[in-house]
C-alpha cells in the first residue's frame, strides 16, 4: 500500500517537471519568433512644406476724415454710406469765404486800373522830360508809384489764390471710393481745423495679414500663392509682402496676402481666418508620419539593420510635406524604417520584413 503511495506522487512530479519544461520550451520559442513588420526607406527629397498661421483681414485703404478748416458743416455722410473716389464726404458753410473772395477780385481790379493809369502818366512825362525840368521830378515819383501799384496787384492775386485754397477745403473729398463706417460730428456743429469728422474704410481692396514665427523668415517669398480658410470657405490668395521686422515679444514677422477680387462677397475687414504660407523648397531626409514614434524622451523612429533588427534612433521633427514628414537624426537616405507598428518595436527586437514600401 505504501509502494503505490510513493509510486503516484513519483508520478505526479515527473508530469509537474515535463508541463514546466514544456512551457519553458513554449516561451523561449515565442522570444525567438520575429515579429512581422512594414518598412519603407528613408529618402533625401526637396521639401516644399506649408506653414500654418492664424490672421486678419484688413482693408487696404483705411482713413480718419479730418477738417481742413475751421467753420460750420453742412453736411457730413452717415456710417453705413458708400462714397466714391472724389465725391463728398462733408461739406462746410463758406459763405463767407466767398464774400471775402469777391472783396479781393474788387481790391485786385482796382489795383490794376490804378496801375495803367500810372503807367500812361508815366508815360506822357517821359515824353515831355527834355523840355521842362520839373517833370524829371515827377516823372520819377510817378514810376514809384506805378511800381507800388504793380505790387498792389500781385498781393490781390496772392490773397485771392489763398482765399480759394480755403474754399476747396469747404468740400471734403473721399480720397478713395469705401463705406463710412463712423460719424463722430454731425451737420450743424461749429468744429476746428483738423478735428476728426469720420472714418472711412475701402471694403472692396482686402487683404489678410498673419504672423509667422521669425525662423521661416529666410525661407519667405512674395508672389507665392497661399490659401485662407474660413470654415469650410477657401480661398486663393498670393503673398504680397514680407515684412522682415520681427516682434520682440512674439518673435514673428507679418506677412501680407492679398485676396481675390470676388472675396469681399464671402469676407469682411476684421474676421479672423487660417492660412497656409508655403516654405521656399528645402533638400531633407523625409519618412512616412506613421514611422515617427512619440515618446515622453523625444521622437524616435526604428531602423531596421542587416540582422533584422530593431535600432531605435532619436530624431528632430522639421515640416512636414503631405503624408511625409522631414527628419534630423543619425540617419541616411536608404535607411529602412519601420512604418506599421513601429510604436510597438523595442530595441534590438528581432523583426520580420513582410512588406516594403
Amino acid at each position: 500500500m505504501i509502494a503505490t503511495k510513493n509510486t503516484e506522487r513519483a508520478l505526479k512530479l515527473l508530469f509537474a517537471l515535463l508541463l514546466g519544461l514544456s512551457v519553458s520550451e513554449g516561451y523561449a520559442q515565442d522570444d525567438n519568433e520575429a515579429t512581422p513588420i512594414t518598412v519603407t526607406e528613408v529618402t533625401s527629397t526637396s521639401v516644399a512644406p506649408t506653414v500654418p498661421a492664424a490672421g486678419t483681414v484688413f482693408s487696404r485703404n483705411e482713413t480718419q476724415i479730418t477738417a481742413g478748416m475751421a467753420g460750420r458743416l453742412e453736411y457730413l455722410a452717415e456710417p453705413g454710406d458708400f462714397v466714391e473716389a472724389g465725391t463728398s464726404v462733408a461739406v462746410f458753410d463758406c459763405e463767407m469765404l466767398d464774400l471775402q473772395r469777391e472783396r479781393q477780385l474788387a481790391e485786385a481790379e482796382r489795383a490794376t486800373i490804378n496801375f495803367e493809369t500810372l503807367a500812361r502818366e508815366v508815360g506822357r512825362l517821359e515824353s515831355v522830360r527834355d523840355t521842362n525840368a520839373i517833370a524829371e521830378i515827377q516823372l520819377d515819383r510817378t514810376a514809384a508809384d506805378r511800381d507800388l501799384a504793380g505790387s498792389d496787384i500781385q498781393i490781390a492775386q496772392i490773397a485771392i489764390r489763398e482765399t480759394d485754397s480755403q474754399l476747396s477745403r469747404c468740400n471734403v473729398r473721399a480720397p478713395f471710393s469705401g463705406v463710412v463706417t463712423q460719424r463722430l460730428r454731425n451737420a450743424g456743429e461749429d468744429v476746428e481745423r483738423s478735428t476728426i469728422l469720420a472714418a472711412m474704410t475701402d471694403t472692396e481692396n482686402l487683404e489678410v495679414r498673419a504672423s509667422v514665427p521669425i525662423r521661416y523668415l529666410p525661407r519667405m517669398r512674395a508672389g507665392e500663392a497661399a490659401e485662407v480658410r474660413l470654415n469650410e470657405l477657401h480661398l486663393e490668395a498670393r503673398i504680397r509682402k514680407v515684412i522682415p521686422a520681427a516682434n520682440s515679444q512674439s518673435q514673428t514677422f507679418e506677412v501680407r496676402l492679398e485676396l481675390p477680387a470676388d472675396a469681399p462677397r464671402v469676407v469682411a475687414a476684421g474676421q479672423l481666418v487660417s492660412v497656409s504660407l508655403p516654405l521656399s523648397p528645402n533638400v531633407a531626409l523625409t519618412v512616412p508620419r506613421d514611422s515617427v514614434v512619440l515618446r515622453e524622451d523625444g521622437a524616435f523612429v526604428m531602423r531596421i539593420n542587416n540582422d533584422a533588427k530593431v535600432e531605435r534612433v532619436a530624431v528632430e521633427v522639421r515640416e512636414a510635406s503631405g503624408d511625409y514628414i522631414a527628419v534630423r537624426g543619425e540617419l541616411k537616405s536608404g535607411d529602412r524604417v519601420a512604418v506599421r507598428g513601429a510604436e510597438a518595436l523595442d530595441d534590438g527586437e528581432l523583426v520580420a520584413v513582410q512588406t516594403e514600401t
